[in-house]
């Protein structure tokens, strides 16, 4: 039951940012345009903002276990390889392919990683949660970039492929907040202050867009890509990552930032990330919302099996 109310804290508060969503598209409160605007925003401005803070503001230096930050990016990049092949035999849509392949592989550690990891450890030491995070969200930022690019190419072009990553402000954002890190570089106060806060607005506004522009008459064009992305990300991936680690003999704080990363759901930045460049945001909107819902119970259970074992 404790495991349960976790779960249900963390996911309740996205699921009233899509209800309200749903209240100012129900009242025209706002244009379709000013929403495709809004998205515009988030993936131009906010996204390289949080992108950059998540980097700046977290210590690299603490609770480091070497074979668990491996283990993560090494596990991370073999399961995008896996789904890449497996996704281009199940469709052939490449604006579908994309959006399945990031759905699959994008996990929304960012939001889910530190409060359920705080719920969970209880006091303990949090430190290799927030390493794994600032490593793994702007991995997987790259590896969506790369996501969204990959199946459109007829030849595949190498060149052109890196050229629109190193061009994407998102990976900018990562560079430039590793280069922080790395030389002690530090922002005034004042300007990490406003940073901060418009990074923190980047959850609740994509949501609220997202509830916004949900379209329950697009399932029918869907529905085989949206089951494959589903079963995916909250089943076939977290069997793989987090199985991984449980053979790996990885317990406590060093396991708990994996189960949420494999086992949590679609990172809502997906969605304004897919419909900016091309993919299909219909169908990325309800991988986010639907894996939002349902990892309410996966999450739970993975957690559970976990707890049984006497690993956490």
């Amino acid at each position: 039951m404790e495991n349960f109310i976790i779960a249900f804290n963390a996911v309740m508060p996205l699921m009233i940012y899509l209800i309200v969503g749903r209240f100012i598209m129900y009242y025209g409160w706002m244009s379709q345009r000013s929403l495709q605007e809004l998205n515009q925003l988030i993936f131009r401005l906010l996204l390289p903002i949080n992108l950059f803070m998540n980097i700046y503001q977290t210590d690299l230096t603490t609770s480091f276990r070497m074979d668990v930050f491996i283990y993560a990016i090494v596990m991370a990049i073999l399961i995008f390889i896996l789904f890449t092949v497996i996704i281009h035999f199940v469709e052939k849509d490449p604006a579908k392919q994309g959006v399945m392949l990031q759905g699959a592989f994008r996990s929304n550690f960012v939001l889910f990683g530190l409060p359920i990891a705080v719920s969970l450890l209880n006091g303990r030491d949090i430190g290799m949660t927030t390493i794994l995070i600032a490593v793994l969200v702007p991995l997987n930022n790259v590896l969506s970039i790369v996501a969204l690019n990959i199946y459109k190419q007829r030849q595949f072009d190498f060149k052109e492929l890196g050229l629109s990553v190193l061009k994407n402000q998102m990976f900018i954002a990562t560079m430039i907040g590793i280069v922080f890190r790395l030389i002690g570089l530090t922002i005034p106060v004042f300007v990490e202050k406003a940073m901060t806060g418009l990074s923190g607005s980047i959850t609740p506004l994509a949501l609220v867009i997202m509830g916004a522009t949900f379209n329950i008459s697009t399932l029918n064009h869907s529905i085989k890509q949206l089951t494959f992305t589903l079963v995916s990300k909250l089943i076939t991936v977290p069997i793989l990552g987090i199985g991984g680690a449980l053979m790996l003999g990885f317990t406590g704080e060093n396991l708990i930032p994996l189960i949420i990363f494999f086992g949590g759901p679609v990172a809502v930045s997906s969605y304004p990330m897919a419909q900016v460049m091309g993919g299909d945001g219909d169908l990325a909107n309800q991988a986010v919302v639907f894996s939002t819902f349902f990892s309410m119970f996966t999450l739970i259970a993975w957690i559970a099996i976990a707890a049984n074992l006497g690993v956490l």
